[in-house]
């Protein structure tokens, strides 16, 4: 049977909700959830495929994607935001990749960004922890019939309790269970300049969020993966906060998360 993924496109408070189908050049079936305050559903056509749009009451970006896998109508689908821009060639690139992977539980492709001018692999590669690292959402490709019960952690993510690193815990808890993780290095998309949602600058609240990502990543590595931020990142947050309160940010954040989930 021939792959056709399905694009899964999480948005906030937008009454427009088509708009981005040809805004982001989705040339797929691509399913919408919009948490907008209300719940509704419809469905259309589109130029390129099926519309399916869930208008929900929830928040949280993780418990909006976890949503649309739950309702997602293809076994191979991808995560969007509302600020890239798919290449024309993208959805056949992402349907060959799935079709010669059959193994692979989550595919990994390359969106170029400001701080991302090239993929991290050179090769299609199994991917280990320290690139998983430098991953974000709309690059995760998965399939859904080999995830099992996997989803994103909904108190990590825009909207949630501590406002980043999803992504990097859903694919360290992948690579826990086993699953195959392959890296694609090819272009299938363009970070658009829009404001980020979550990300304020580099604060105290920054940083107790980090720490607290990083110990739902990989508990026993915590403290170098809090190091190796620090030390790599300096010169993006030195201008803001100094390694040592950075680090005891981390640190409340990590002892946070901890003491609620081992208590």
């Amino acid at each position: 049977m021939k792959v056709k993924t399905q694009v899964l496109l999480s948005v906030m408070d937008k009454d427009d909700e088509l708009h981005y189908v040809d805004m982001l050049n989705i040339k797929s079936d691509v399913l919408i959830i919009n948490q907008c305050g209300y719940r509704n559903n419809f469905q259309t056509s589109g130029r390129y495929g099926k519309i399916y749009v869930r208008e929900s009451d929830e928040r949280g970006l993780s418990k909006s994607r976890n949503e649309a896998l739950m309702y997602a109508r293809s076994d191979t689908v991808i995560f969007c935001d509302n600020d890239v821009r798919y290449e024309d060639d993208a959805f056949k690139r992402i349907d060959a990749a799935f079709e010669r992977n059959p193994k692979a539980a989550v595919l990994v492709f390359f969106i170029e960004r400001p701080e991302r001018k090239k993929p991290v692999y050179s090769s299609e590669t199994v991917m280990d922890k320290v690139h998983m690292m430098k991953i974000f959402s709309p690059e995760i490709a998965v399939r859904k019939s080999l995830l099992g019960d996997l989803r994103l952690n909904e108190e990590f993510g825009a909207g949630a309790k501590y406002s980043m690193g999803e992504e990097n815990i859903f694919l360290f808890e992948a690579k826990r269970r086993g699953l195959e993780i392959k890296y694609i290095p090819e272009k299938i998309a363009t970070l658009l300049p829009v404001e980020s949602s979550w990300f304020k600058g580099y604060d105290e609240e920054f940083f107790f969020n980090r720490g607290a990502g990083y110990y739902a990543m990989d508990p026993k590595y915590w403290y170098p993966l809090a190091w190796q931020f620090l030390i790599r990142k300096r010169r993006l947050y030195s201008k803001d906060i100094s390694m040592g309160a950075a680090y005891k940010s981390m640190l409340d954040g990590m002892r946070e998360y901890k003491e609620t989930h081992e208590s």
